[in-house]
């Protein structure tokens, strides 16, 4: 099966059309409001025609891990490395244990999203993709509102 090219009329009209609907946080992946900021970092990381339900998913997951890491490295400086039990003697914090455990959640959760090294592609063709479509998507007609949109 023949691959059409990103920067085609045929493609342009699809990432016109796919670029005009907005992103919103998945119904089934709730965010908090301390979770959007991350999400939206995440999701400027591509284009908008080229973000699935699935990888939105994906990115939410990834905006609530990297909320709650940040949450849990902040608590973590505060509260110092090493912690005394009640006996006195000096132990490694607990809270170490959780910080490396969401670092290698969010680490594959990027994997599996493809945000480090977009999985499938070189990174400069992947790079290439998304300028092009974020330019098309930056240039459409249809958000303007005076085109019908394409159905």
């Amino acid at each position: 099966m023949a691959r059409t090219r990103t920067d085609s009329k045929e493609s342009a009209a699809a990432i016109m059309k796919a670029g005009a609907q907005p992103v919103h946080v998945p119904s089934n992946t709730p965010l908090d409001k301390s979770d959007l900021p991350f999400f939206h970092n995440v999701i400027n990381e591509f284009a908008r025609s080229q973000w699935t339900q699935h990888a939105l998913e994906i990115a939410a997951m990834m905006a609530r891990t990297m909320a709650d890491l940040n949450t849990e490295q902040q608590a973590l400086r505060s509260e110092g490395y090493i912690t005394t039990r009640q006996n006195g003697t000096s132990v490694e914090n607990p809270r170490v244990r959780i910080v490396k455990s969401l670092t290698g959640d969010l680490l594959s959760l990027r994997r599996s999203l493809g945000v480090n090294a977009r999985a499938r592609e070189e990174q400069h063709v992947a790079n290439k993709k998304t300028a092009i479509a974020q330019s098309i998507e930056a240039d459409n007609p249809l958000d303007d509102g005076l085109l019908a949109r394409p159905q």
